[in-house]
């Protein structure tokens, strides 16, 4: 399973745990809450109607008719109260008065509970032994929301505790305001459970996305590419990046010492053994003619392996690099202009025309300039040497939207279809059927690192008509 879905995961199961477990407890204890919030304004209510009926004693003995009157004149009262939500339109409190043996003697409840001896129910004991009279009693046993909240007070004539007042209030009075608090619980458990998660990714994003970029970064070292190492802002991972980095360029030189070390003692081999040939036969008593011929090998292969050696060190020093060290506004109209003024002598040799198409003349780029010379010319020397006598080179620098293209296609024989995907490996190369030669398979190789450094792409095809090869240099997103 990938690090981001473990990270992900856990971070979501811990946060949305937690909000469940706190939405759940809070759910359950909104009841609760409610009932304690109800409770206390029930015990002022107790102790003011127990003063009240205390102005009704009579000879030491309670007369309800009065208070009766009142109750039955405000439960017949019309209102409408609108609580937020909550539109009331009756009285849900209701009291009962017991006399000095725990009787009830008035009931606010159309009298249902007078007569009845009400003398072991906690609110009435527990006043006549001095302490807080309270009960909660169901009228359904099996269903808690049924429950109903009773508080006692006494009722004294003089120092003498004579009576009791109980004040009863169902929870059933409490459920609207307790239901919608429940709701708002959950609606707002919902939604910081969908922020947490949506928060949550865009964390994990943030801060898995520098890994993503060094994992990528890591693959293109292990094919070979080079590319710049990519910038975290955090000091951990940053550390992490520098340590790849470094590790890269260690295991980098090791090996790359190595490969050019075999490369240039292979591709050395032919020319050497050539020269060294051509020397043992040569002697005094050679006819000119072959002293002649066996020189101009020499000579010739020479310079081969002198071209060899100075195209490896370019590359050498080219693969070297993970960023431009010089940057410049650089014509490519002049450079390829200077390009092909210097082969000039290489050009009339072969009788090759070049038909040039430089558009408005606008191509600039910012980059190294000598890099780009010997990038151009790389493709340049390719045409040419491909190319038949009496052949024409068309060389084009345009620029197309935001790109600016460089372009150079031959009437040479084109490119063979199994060689088109490695044209631009490292010492791969075909053999020039005019001169019977392979070349070092450095400078299409050279071209490709360089554009890859300017951020462009070089391609090399053939014709459409199959007239020959054409290759393409292309800079990104360059401002006219």
């Amino acid at each position: 399973m990938k690090i981001t879905i473990l990270i992900l995961s856990g971070f979501l199961a811990v946060a949305v745990g937690s909000l469940a477990f706190l939405a759940r407890k809070t759910r359950n204890n909104i009841y609760i809450q409610y009932s304690q919030a109800s409770e206390e304004p029930l015990v002022d209510f107790a102790h003011l109607f127990a003063s009240l009926i205390e102005r009704d004693i009579k000879d030491g003995k309670i007369d309800p008719s009065r208070f009766r009157e009142s109750f039955r004149n405000a439960y017949n009262r019309d209102f409408i109260a609108r609580i937020y939500n909550l539109e009331k339109s009756t009285i849900q409190t209701n009291v009962y008065v017991t006399d000095e043996n725990g009787i009830v003697i008035f009931d606010s409840e159309n009298g249902k509970r007078e007569g009845e001896d009400y003398s072991q129910f906690n609110d009435v004991y527990l006043s006549w032994q001095g302490q807080y009279g309270v009960r909660s009693s169901r009228v359904d046993v099996n269903d808690s929301r049924t429950s109903v909240f009773f508080i006692g007070a006494p009722i004294r004539d003089g120092d003498k505790m004579i009576g009791t007042l109980s004040v009863s209030r169902p929870e059933t009075a409490m459920a609207p305001f307790a239901n919608e608090s429940r709701d708002l619980v959950v609606k707002w458990s919902l939604m910081a459970a969908v922020f947490t998660m949506v928060l949550g990714a865009l964390w994990v994003y943030w801060l898995l996305h520098p890994i993503r970029n060094l994992t990528e970064h890591a693959r293109l070292i292990a094919r070979g590419e080079s590319r710049q190492l990519p910038i975290t802002g955090r000091a951990e991972l940053r550390k992490l990046s520098l340590a790849l980095e470094e590790m890269r360029r260690e295991l980098e030189g090791k090996h790359y010492v190595e490969n050019y070390v075999q490369a240039l003692t292979h591709e050395l081999k032919s020319p050497l053994a050539a020269i060294r040939g051509a020397a043992e036969l040569i002697d005094e008593s050679m006819p000119p003619e072959k002293r002649a011929h066996f020189l101009d090998n020499i000579l010739s292969e020479t310079a081969r392996s002198e071209d060899l050696v100075r195209r490896l060190v370019q590359l050498a020093s080219l693969e070297s690099q993970s960023s431009l060290a010089t940057i410049e506004s650089v014509s490519l109209v002049d450079l390829v202009r200077e390009a092909i003024e210097d082969s000039a002598a290489a050009l009339e040799s072969r009788n090759l025309e070049v038909v040039t198409d430089f558009g408005d003349g606008g191509c600039t780029v910012e980059g190294d300039p000598l890099m780009l010379r010997i990038a151009f010319r790389n493709i340049l020397n390719n045409a040419i040497d491909f190319s038949p006598h009496g052949g024409r080179l068309e060389v084009k620098c345009v620029r197309k939207n935001s790109d600016i293209v460089v372009s150079v296609a031959d009437q040479g024989p084109g490119i063979p279809e199994y060689a088109l995907n490695r044209v631009f490996e490292r010492f791969y190369s075909l053999k020039n059927k005019t001169t019977g030669r392979k070349g070092s398979g450095i400078g299409l190789c050279f071209t490709k690192e360089s554009m890859d450094l300017h951020g462009g792409e070089v391609s090399l095809e053939n014709r459409d008509d199959d007239s020959g090869a054409v290759a393409t240099l292309v800079f990104r997103n360059q401002s006219s």
